[in-house]
């Protein structure tokens, strides 16, 4: 068998690896972990995108959990992945599925198993799945355990119990939201909050571009942001960004200053910490910037470093007391939520903290760096089939020097991560969901940034 589950579940194109059948075959050898563990009595719930086809591929997936005499919860509608999580551990269910590709191109899908404790499931779950794939359907599949059900409300009263919505009503906050498409549609609106949306309506294409919240998906968003400052000169205004099934964020400033995850993730930082005085320990990504280490040194906080991917993040939520945790594509975990990456209450919380301090995004964050250090951060994804064992070529006999620097410090946590005397880094790292070679960087200004990249790309064709 072909199918294989990476960073976080299996992905593929539609109608090449991800068809009806290979998806019925997926969910055959789930129900049959299920059962195995002695899961499948508490029942599963299945959710789905706004990708094509998202929403047929998930009743085939039903289907075949109700034949196999499991009772199946079947939203009915697109609901964001965090949504369908929520209702996974609220429910106390054996375990979920969500129909999404996340950010990846439109012309895929992917299957993703959300465990009992409403997060990604962990790596030795899906080994075990794969264990029970069989070339052949042996379930018949069938409706009759299956029954339709909106994971809405139960979801909205939580998020209600973590974010002081009355604080975002009563300032003068200008609140933008693009879901980019996606399932994320709506939700800020359904927590009463007054928002301008864009980008909202269902679109399997997405626009034209990849759901996923960086600069160049960006434009349409970042001109309606500008001109609504414009327009409401007096109010703050602020942008949550979100990916196609709404567990990623990234956010626009007012004055239309993008602002990636890692600027986010330092921002809800400080808020957690400084105006909701929360306790617990951090965790971060190996690809996400050093800035979050100087803010744990100054507030005190133990910062754990994981490799790529939530469900190491998840892992630690699970163990220890972990205020926030966040990875660098924009999934960001907060204390008192389930251990899984959630864009809308991250996007709510960076809000939040504007109302708070009554202050701009780009004007918070660039008080800290002005204290603690400037850093600035790309990547570059690289096309190839090739990717893993480059990455492991590279790995076993790393550079001492690079782009002219010495090199500090090697590190092989998740990929081949080269550090500087400045603090400045580049990775390199095999995309566990895509046929690309990901090439992360950050450094202490912006043509230190542009160097780095401009040589990892020629290092990266030179040992191709």
């Amino acid at each position: 068998m072909t199918i294989q589950f990476g960073t976080d579940g299996w992905r593929a194109r539609i109608a090449e690896e991800f068809t009806f059948d290979n998806v019925r075959l997926v969910t055959q050898a789930l129900a049959a972990y299920l059962q195995e563990r002695g899961l499948a009595g508490r029942g599963v719930a299945v959710g789905y995108d706004n990708r094509f086809q998202s929403a047929a591929f998930a009743r085939a997936a039903a289907e075949v959990c109700s034949g196999a005499g499991i009772a199946t919860l079947l939203a009915g509608h697109a609901v964001p992945s965090p949504v369908l999580s929520y209702a996974v551990k609220n429910r106390g269910l054996g375990l979920g599925i969500m129909i999404t590709a996340s950010h990846n191109p439109p012309d895929w899908n992917g299957f993703k198993i959300k465990e009992n404790f409403g997060g990604s499931a962990f790596p030795e779950t899906t080994r075990a799945v794969e264990e029970h794939l069989q070339p052949k359907l042996k379930i018949a599949p069938s409706a009759a355990r299956l029954e339709l059900f909106d994971p809405d409300p139960e979801y909205l009263a939580k998020i209600r119990s973590l974010v002081e919505l009355e604080a975002l009503k009563s300032r003068k906050l200008k609140i933008v939201i693009d879901p980019m498409h996606g399932s994320g549609a709506g939700y800020f609106t359904k927590l009463g909050l007054p928002v301008s949306e864009i980008r909202g309506r269902r679109d399997p294409l997405f626009g034209g571009v990849n759901p996923e919240p960086l600069p160049a998906n960006l434009e349409e968003s970042l001109s309606f942001v500008r001109e609504t400052a414009l327009r409401y000169a007096n109010e703050l205004t602020a942008c949550i960004v979100l990916d196609g099934d709404a567990d990623r964020l990234a956010a626009i400033d007012g004055s239309g200053r993008f602002l990636n995850t890692h600027n986010v993730f330092c921002l809800l930082l400080r808020h957690l910490k400084v105006n909701r005085r929360l306790s617990g320990n951090v965790v971060k990504t190996f690809n996400l910037t050093n800035l979050i280490d100087k803010l744990c040194a100054k507030y005190g906080q133990a910062l754990t470093v994981t490799p790529i991917g939530f469900k190491h993040i998840a892992r630690q939520m699970l163990a220890n007391d972990i205020m926030l945790g966040g990875e660098e594509s924009g999934g960001m975990g907060i204390k008192g939520f389930i251990p899984e990456r959630d864009g809308i209450l991250a996007g709510l919380t960076l809000l939040e903290l504007v109302a708070y301090e009554k202050r701009t995004l780009a004007a918070i964050l660039e008080e800290m760096m002005n204290e603690l250090g400037h850093f600035y951060y790309d990547r570059l994804d690289l096309h190839t089939e090739q990717a893993w064992p480059l990455v492991a070529r590279l790995s076993a006999v790393p550079p001492h020097e690079f782009a002219g620097q010495k090199i500090t410090r090697v590190e092989t946590l998740d990929g081949l991560k080269l550090n500087f005397e400045d603090e400045s880094w580049i990775l390199f790292r095999a995309s566990g969901t895509e046929p690309l070679l990901r090439v992360y960087c950050e450094g202490r200004s912006a043509a230190r940034l542009k160097a780095l990249l401009g040589a990892g790309e020629d290092f990266v064709k030179r040992n191709a």
